[in-house]
């Protein structure tokens, strides 16, 4: 990983310029730099830009651009080129082109009261909707998620900003599980004390069907990657629980498909690249401040603290959502 120096970025007639205020370190950022490339099976040919969590204003527009002028502060969704993940563009840099630039798709209008370093939470916060909206969450729900990283963190937020209630988040990193508590979890578990199965019997209940036990959650949210928790979860799932995964798996996972047919369980995939409304619709509630997420965001580092920021962001004991800052913009 490394910092290069290049050419400020030239906008096209539906582009825009963003000068960046904040960017949060995604675990997929470090995913990338620790396999060296997206991880498929070509070699990179040239440098990664990183970077896909981020805010900041407008500072210049291209001629066929409509609606949005300089010193407009936004919030940026990476999905249409790729920001970060694969495209020419990646936001852990001072200024970034924005392609297509549209209110409501690319780009989101943000309060003056909400900072650049918040607003770089609606794209996590937005992959933790995303997957919530795939399994059909409704009010009401009783929710367990795997894994208290950042996303399952986002998680926990969004499944209450959906009226679920009783949400329970498992982890082993003590830190994290406080981090849970206090952005709302009604339990976390360290799964080294309680097992998930345990935890969920007394927490949301539990009964047998065709001789095998079952607990009484409604959706299981997988953030961890973690194959032995997913197949517990497949195990204990209840009739016609829903799964959305949203983690990253790097290794094939042997499903027990008889108790996948005979409890009629969904299973979902999540992977947030076509998410505009979810988009906004965090951005809304990030703007309306109605939920504490202090606990969010553990550590805020100026960009020129760079490397610094990485390797906080690679310690789970210490790190929850690291952002990059840009000077007094943020």
């Amino acid at each position: 990983m490394r910092i290069d120096t290049i050419p400020m970025p030239v906008i096209g007639s539906d582009e825009a310029l963003v000068q960046i205020g904040a960017c949060g370190i995604c675990g997929s950022d470090l995913g990338y730099i620790a396999q060296g490339g997206l991880g498929g099976v070509e070699p990179l040919t040239e440098p990664l830009p990183i970077g896909h969590e981020f805010a900041g204003t407008v500072i210049a527009v291209g001629k066929d651009v409509r609606g949005i002028a300089p010193g407009l502060r936004v919030a940026v969704n990476p999905d249409r080129a790729y920001i970060g993940g694969g495209g020419p563009d990646g936001a852990m840099a001072p200024f970034i082109r924005v392609s297509g630039a549209e209110i409501g798709e690319t780009l989101f209008a943000l309060p003056d009261g909400l900072s650049f370093a918040e607003a770089s939470l609606a794209e996590p916060l937005s992959v933790a909707l995303h997957g919530l909206r795939v399994a059909q969450v409704q009010a009401g729900d009783r929710i367990a998620v795997l894994g208290a990283g950042p996303i399952g963190l986002c998680t926990v937020v969004m499944a209450q900003h959906l009226g679920a209630r009783d949400i329970a988040i498992f982890d082993r990193v003590p830190e994290r599980l406080e981090r849970a508590r206090a952005l709302g979890a009604g339990l976390a578990v360290n799964v080294a004390a309680e097992s998930l199965t345990d935890a969920l019997t007394r927490f949301h209940g539990g009964d047998e069907r065709f001789g095998a036990p079952f607990v009484g959650t409604d959706v299981f949210v997988d953030c961890a990657g973690s194959t032995a928790a997913l197949a517990e979860a497949v195990n204990v799932a209840k009739y016609r629980a829903r799964i959305s995964v949203i983690a990253l798996h790097h290794k094939p996972l042997p499903l027990d498909l008889f108790r996948v047919m005979a409890n009629e369980i969904a299973l979902f995939g999540s992977i947030a690249d076509a998410r505009a409304a979810e988009f906004g619709e965090a951005v809304a509630m990030l703007a309306h401040g109605a939920h504490d997420l202090s606990a969010l965001i553990s550590h805020r580092f100026d960009f020129s603290q760079f490397h610094d920021a990485l390797v906080m962001a690679a310690d789970p004991m210490r790190a929850a959502k690291v952002v990059l800052t840009f000077g007094e913009t943020a």
